[in-house]
């Protein structure tokens, strides 16, 4: 499997949460959505419950790809 990086910058303007659908366009991954389905489940990508619908949490994960980076958040 390719590795693709997320720039930050994809996700500017962004709500705090993000469908996965939304997510994975904004990100270019539409063809990947089980793959995303599989790093919400396993924590990869943050996630939160809200009521019946898992939504992304674009805050904490920009705050991890600081981290990555090693750049303070």
């Amino acid at each position: 499997m390719k590795v693709e990086e997320l720039a930050p910058d994809l996700f500017v303007g962004c709500p705090r949460y993000l469908t996965q659908e939304r997510f994975a366009k904004l990100a270019g991954l539409q063809e990947q959505e089980q793959m995303l389905a599989l790093w919400i489940e396993e924590g990869i990508l943050p996630s939160r419950r809200f009521g019946r619908h898992r939504l992304i949490d674009i805050q904490a994960l920009l705050q991890r790809l600081d981290q990555a980076e090693g750049t303070p958040g």
